[in-house]
């Protein structure tokens, strides 16, 4: 690929990553930053904008050492978020007795989840503005707590499904928040693969921990109480590590939150990502949430054994964020992304086609681990083609509607299965696969944004 010269203009200002602002002129000596080359694979060289209007958000890069604690606490927070989208899946069989439902209505948990991220998708920015980072991912967490103050002492169903509404709020902000501020650390590209792969170890204990209460006690819903502890520990975490400045936004960060969020949507890449990260998102939880039940209805498998197969696919997950995290950039993330589906598409094909649940547990984890790098590289790929006065409003759109996805489509699967059966899981995974390619391959190519 050929390398691209830009000259690099001084900012106006350095900016904390606590959400502080920045306007056009401050009266701040300039850095001298000289024109360096801008390579696909080096997002810490994203170009900046010379000049971002009053009141944008944007961020300096700080050092990881300056920010250890803020670090741990987003990664705890996706620890717990992982804990919660993967136990639903490995609940399910015990959730229809318990509540003596079909799968239509136990699909209504995912529809009421995915309200709750629709919801944070467009209020985001606004409540980063006026309570600053560390007050979205507080408030983010408050939220999460209370939806399993009400899930573990198995409620009314109605109610029960009205938690899955503030989980998916609380989630969503948090998730939001934390993509931002680890994008937007040096050798960012590993930390978001660190990030996520913390995700993927909380995605691969929850069905662990949920599949032994529910096996072992006539309590499936207890395991609530152990998420419930996770989140009161993550809110007071949240509050300790960003408690500089918590609840306190900008007021010119209030008057251009709707500004922001217009021209973000109004870039094509956002738009894109967004469909991008729904697809993919949808894809993992899906697959997570429903492998349990293809495996007991269409593969005969035993409940209290099929659940841990799916900790199988979120253990793969997590190796592959890992593993995969510096080859991804090393070699490009265009051309990986492009391996990586591809290869993940042969492992769901024989994960559909031999009816051997040995063989399937094998090509689920495998499944997981091709799908691993996708959604920190999508993030990743965002910081190089934004302008980085936009990261705030841009990323945490994309990444909210991204794991939209991760209620949509489980809702979607578990409506059609009720009428046709559970099998239909296969053909959907293949077509997620499918579009995720086609909205890969729309992704502009330069690793930089056109001012």
């Amino acid at each position: 690929m050929a390398t691209t010269i830009v000259t690099i203009p001084p900012p106006a200002a350095a900016i904390e990553l606590d959400n502080c602002r920045i306007s056009a002129g401050s009266n701040i000596p300039p850095r001298d930053i000289r024109s360096h080359p801008l390579c696909a694979g080096d997002e810490e060289n994203s170009a900046l904008d010379g000049q971002p209007p009053e009141g944008m958000m944007i961020f300096e890069r700080p050092n990881v050492s300056t920010v250890k604690g803020k670090l741990l606490g987003t990664n705890f927070s996706v620890f717990v978020s992982g804990m919660n989208d993967s136990s639903t899946g490995a609940l399910i069989p015990y959730l229809q007795p318990g509540y003596n439902i079909g799968l239509l209505f136990v699909a209504l948990v995912y529809l009421i989840n995915f309200s709750g991220w629709l919801v944070a998708a467009f209020t985001n920015v606004h409540l980063t503005a006026r309570l600053g980072m560390g007050g979205a991912l507080t408030l983010g967490a408050a939220f999460q707590l209370s939806a399993y103050c009400l899930m573990f002492w198995k409620p009314p169903y109605p109610l029960f499904v009205f938690s899955f509404f503030l989980s998916g709020l609380g989630i969503a902000y948090q998730d939001a928040q934390a993509n931002v501020f680890v994008a937007n650390v040096n050798n960012s590209h590993r930390w978001l693969g660190i990030l996520h792969a913390v995700y993927g170890a909380g995605a691969l204990l929850g069905p662990l921990v949920a599949t032994t209460i529910a096996a072992r006690t006539t309590h499936w819903h207890y395991f609530y109480l152990v998420t419930l502890g996770f989140a009161a520990i993550n809110l007071v975490l949240q509050a300790w590590t960003f408690r500089d400045g918590l609840f306190k936004g900008a007021a010119a960060a209030k008057e251009s939150a709707n500004r922001d969020l217009k021209k973000a949507l109004s870039e094509r890449t956002v738009i894109v990502l967004s469909l991008f990260f729904f697809l993919y998102v949808g894809t993992e939880v899906t697959t997570g949430g429903w492998v349990v039940e293809f495996l007991i209805r269409v593969r005969d498998g035993e409940p209290s054994k099929a659940g841990y197969v799916a900790s199988g696919f979120w253990a793969g997950l997590t190796v592959g964020r890992l593993a995969l995290a510096d080859v991804t950039h090393r070699l490009g993330e265009r051309r990986m992304v492009f391996i990586y589906i591809m290869l993940a598409l042969i492992a769901q094909l024989i994960f559909w086609f031999v009816p051997n649940i040995i063989a399937n547990a094998v090509m689920i984890s495998l499944l997981g681990f091709f799908l691993g790098p996708f959604f920190p590289t999508g993030i990743s790929v965002a910081t190089k083609v934004l302008p980085r006065g936009l990261h705030v409003a841009s990323i945490g759109f994309a990444a909210t509607m991204g794991q939209a996805g991760s209620a949509a489509f489980p809702f979607l699967t578990g409506a059609i299965a009720a009428n046709f059966g559970v099998k239909v899981l296969q053909p959907i995974l293949v077509g997620l696969l499918a579009g995720m390619a086609i909205f890969w391959a729309l992704i502009p190519r330069v690793a930089r944004h056109s001012s």
